[in-house]
């Protein structure tokens, strides 16, 4: 008897050392797979890339970047973040980070991710990438105010958009060509995805898991690992 208390009191300490170093893993394992999967030409693993500037909103792309770096094991997205230099700068909130790419030499992007926040940081050289590198992706998904950056290159003209709720009329003045619209939280027009205000970008990263890995991919990220609310249809 005192032998199999004693193994129950150790249960607790065994699944915290293990959900430790689940998470010491994960990082590490992840950084590893993309490097193997580059190296060998898989062209399953696709490069997701963030918009950075000084003043970023930090959780307009920390979330969908979550939401891309688990999916699937960490082995389907390889998440990148590019920015007018590679020194660091701050979001908004005064986090510090480093970009790890230039508008100059960063690589083809698959799925390009545009959030909000300071967007006045956003130079001509930073718009330029955008409409260069959006052409270019197969998804544009911008993040709350993010989806303003779009309207400015022309990229939501002829259809179907949303932004953070305080946005929508200046949306609507802004890109006079596309149907904004309001009350949801992600609307996908096919090649570009819009969603509403902050955390509605984990929502609208989740609906991109389901349409390029299938809907088994987006439930398990959301409700095993991030602990989010599944959203249908926006």
């Amino acid at each position: 008897m005192s032998d199999l208390l004693r193994n129950i009191r150790l249960i607790p300490r065994i699944a915290f050392f293990s959900c430790f170093a689940l998470c010491l893993w994960l990082p590490v394992a992840d950084a590893t797979e993309h490097k193997a999967a580059e190296n060998d030409g898989n062209k399953a693993v696709k490069t997701v890339e963030i918009l950075m500037y000084e003043g970023v909103e930090l959780m307009d792309f920390a979330g969908p970047a979550e939401v891309f770096i688990v999916a699937a094991d960490g082995k389907a997205f390889r998440v990148l973040t590019v920015a007018a230099s590679t020194k660091p700068l701050k979001t908004m909130g005064g986090v510090t980070l480093t970009p790890d790419f230039t508008f100059a030499d960063a690589p083809h992007a698959d799925i390009l991710i545009v959030p909000g926040g300071n967007m006045g940081a956003v130079g001509k050289q930073g718009r330029e990438w955008l409409r260069t590198a959006g052409a270019d992706a197969g998804i544009v998904m911008s993040v709350c105010f993010g989806a303003m950056l779009l309207a400015d290159v022309g990229m939501l003209d002829g259809i179907e958009a949303t932004t953070h709720h305080l946005g929508i009329q200046g949306l609507k003045q802004m890109a006079p060509k596309c149907k904004v619209v309001e009350g949801k939280r992600f609307v996908d027009s096919g090649k570009i995805i819009t969603t509403a205000g902050v955390t509605a970008g984990i929502d609208g990263a989740l609906h991109v898991v389901d349409r390029l890995l299938g809907k088994a991919a987006a439930q398990w990220t959301a409700r095993e690992w991030m602990e989010h609310p599944v959203q249908q249809g926006g």
